[in-house]
């Protein structure tokens, strides 16, 4: 198998458009993410409100003070959990073209995937912004490694031969 041969496919250049364009878009969140930041510039609590804090935390039932703990511990900025989502779904996607491309798997196939992997993570990014609901992005998640499965079996049934 040569790699020069099937890089100079404009199929597998179209493939590697897409991945710079998910990348492209990822690293612009990666700036814009810290001009908006939902918590407070300042953390400083007077003892007296620190100490009503803790015995209000005493007196609270075991289950209400875990759930107000996971609350906290999940909130921040809604364009960091954009970053999140960008930067693991562009590793995911660099992973299985790699694997594809280095085998000299399919073309056409996979930059047709490549495309509807980028589309549904702009689509999952971007409806982060608004909705953070946990069951829409298990649904995103479930789609976005089902065609980085389907990429990455293509690149191992297709390619890595000689």
């Amino acid at each position: 198998m040569d790699v020069n041969r099937f890089v100079l496919n404009h199929d597998v250049r179209l493939t590697w458009i897409a991945f710079f364009t998910q990348w492209a878009l990822w690293g612009t969140i990666y700036f814009l993410r810290h001009l908006t930041d939902d918590k407070p510039s300042s953390t400083t609590v007077s003892a007296a409100a620190a100490v009503a804090e803790m015995e209000t935390d005493e007196n609270r039932e075991p289950k209400s003070r875990i759930k107000r703990w996971k609350l906290a511990k999940v909130q921040g900025s809604r364009l960091t959990r954009v970053h999140h989502v960008l930067s693991e779904n562009t590793l995911l996607l660099l992973s299985v073209l790699v694997l594809n491309t280095f085998g000299g798997g399919s073309a056409r196939a996979v930059m047709v995937l490549t495309w509807i992997f980028f589309a549904l993570t702009a689509v999952a990014a971007f409806t982060e912004i608004g909705s953070g609901h946990r069951f829409g992005r298990f649904l995103y998640s479930f789609a976005i490694f089902g065609v980085a499965f389907a990429i990455g079996v293509l690149g191992l049934k297709q390619g890595w031969r000689e």
